[in-house]
């Protein structure tokens, strides 16, 4: 037997072990208080006053809701859940159109089918005519939906309206419809904002984030969630040079649109003087830095 067996261990050894030891709980300590510090900036929660809005937006009593503040990770995997889910609306879709709707406007109106009678009902090639057609067909207030063809319009709501495919006559099918609602609250000061995706077969599907106020409040203001690129065929209908602008589209017409990201930190747009405001990529300006989920949906999917 190796004599130095019954020896144990040397003084040497022992300071060498325990120094190393100090070192790696040194690591871990620090590292846990770096999680603690960081912990109530990625997952704290407020309780958000939204008002009657909540009855609407869940069918929940109450005006105040739970809800985590931004940036949250966790709510980063149920957008991603979500656009996956919007993807696969749209690829099947028959036609998709984008509505305005007013500020701190909520959404009761969730059909799932629309009367049309071919031959009768107008054509449903633009977003004004999808528009009168909700207002004849179904009980919905003709300024309850704005057809948002101008982008300094003030529409922070949106509704995107999905159509399927009808296994019956004289009537359109709603796949599905998304509300997207950016709301500025007082108590606490920010924005509750969220997407919700409504079906006759379920409940609503959505993610929510809240945000609080950047360090330069001002520029949190939000106008529309989405803007719509037209033909430019109808370029012969001269219009404001608001609208016309957004006439860029060579074949079919389609929307650029914005959804929150619960990664980002705050709502502040960031400024940039790439695009003059009359050039249609100033949208980028306005939409680009505030989140990484944007979609280009075209109104009528070519499949």
């Amino acid at each position: 037997m190796n004599p130095r067996l019954k020896q144990g261990y040397t003084s040497i050894e022992l300071l060498l072990v325990l120094a190393l030891t100090a070192m790696v709980m040194g690591g871990v300590v620090v590292g846990f208080g770096s999680l603690v510090r960081n912990q109530p900036r990625a997952s704290s929660v407020v309780t958000a006053t939204v008002g009657t809005n909540l009855s609407t937006y869940y069918g929940m009593g109450g005006t105040t809701i739970t809800v985590n503040t931004a940036p949250n990770y966790g709510a980063v995997a149920l957008a991603e859940k979500l656009r996956e889910q919007f993807h696969s609306d749209v690829i099947s879709a028959t036609a998709v159109y984008c509505l305005g709707r007013a500020a701190n406007v909520a959404n009761p109106y969730h059909p799932s089918t629309i009367p049309y009678i071919p031959g009768t009902d107008r054509s449903l090639d633009t977003t004004a005519n999808f528009d009168a057609h909700l207002t004849s067909r179904l009980t919905i207030p003709s300024a309850h939906f704005s057809d948002n063809r101008a982008f300094a319009t003030l529409t922070p709501n949106s509704t995107i309206f999905v159509l399927g495919y009808s296994r019956v006559a004289n009537e359109l099918k709603v796949t599905a419809t998304y509300d997207i609602d950016v709301q500025r609250i007082t108590n606490p000061a920010g924005h509750y904002v969220s997407v919700k995706r409504y079906t006759d077969s379920s409940g609503p599907m959505y993610y929510d984030i809240f945000y609080t106020p950047s360090e330069n409040p001002t520029a949190d203001s939000f106008t529309p969630t989405y803007v719509t690129f037209e033909r430019e065929a109808r370029l012969a209908n001269d219009e404001s040079s608001t609208i016309q602008r957004f006439k860029r589209a060579a074949e079919r017409p389609f929307y650029f649109i914005w959804w929150p990201d619960p990664g980002a930190r705050d709502l502040e747009q960031v400024s940039s003087t790439s695009f003059a405001a009359a050039d249609p990529r100033s949208v980028y300006n306005h939409q680009g830095g505030r989140t990484s989920f944007m979609f280009t949906v075209p109104m009528f999917p070519a499949l």
